[in-house]
């Protein structure tokens, strides 16, 4: 019997944080062109060259976002693949390919991170990456390559199941901690997730 796919993308309110997040971003961007730029002009911007600004800013932004996310944050399950992004953009790593997998990252991490959790006004970003770096599958394929994978985000539909159900798949494949190699371990200090790297250098 065919294993159902399993289809995880953002949450329609995902998007809805665009109304908020994005004109903030265009703001700040409007402000540093439009006012650094007169600055160096000696012209005083008037409120229409601001309002003007922040709209093509805000515009301009949100766009790239959008080609962005509409391509990046979508993962699929198959029977036999995992495919990650959309389009001519996708990775698709066959299951078959996967060499082996390790369930959380190494503790090592540069020492300004680590600085952070003592900082009152960045200790919860400090906690979040570390949960997540916690919670990630470091997935190791053909060629030298990997994904450190982890879509256990609120705002990720069906994220957790794929993760769980992948684990499942691959419950032969996966390894201790104690299998990091130094290159590993150095390339996943400031770990890109849910994105394909490649090791460099000497394991």
């Amino acid at each position: 019997m065919p294993v159902p796919s399993i289809l995880a993308r953002p949450k329609p309110t995902y998007w809805l944080s665009y109304l908020l997040v994005m004109p903030l971003a265009g703001f700040m961007l409007a402000a540093f062109i439009v006012v650094g730029g007169s600055e160096l002009l000696g012209h005083k911007p008037t409120r229409a060259e601001i309002l003007t600004g922040w709209a093509v800013a805000t515009t301009l932004i949100t766009l790239f976002a959008l080609n962005v996310d509409r391509r990046k944050p979508h993962f699929e399950l198959t029977e036999t693949t995992l495919r990650m992004g959309r389009g001519s953009y996708a990775t698709v790593i066959p299951l078959e390919e996967i060499e082996s997998a390790v369930f959380g990252l190494p503790e090592h991490t540069p020492w300004w991170f680590r600085v952070l959790r003592f900082a009152p006004q960045s200790r919860g970003t400090h906690q979040f990456i570390s949960m997540t770096r916690a919670n990630t599958l470091f997935i190791r394929f053909g060629q030298r390559r990997y994904v450190p994978l982890c879509l256990y985000y609120t705002w990720m539909q069906n994220g957790r199941e794929l993760m769980e159900a992948l684990r499942e798949r691959l419950r032969d494949k996966l390894v201790g901690a104690e299998s990091y190699t130094a290159a590993e371990v150095k390339a996943l200090g400031l770990a890109k997730f849910n994105r394909v790297g490649v090791l460099r250098g000497l394991c």
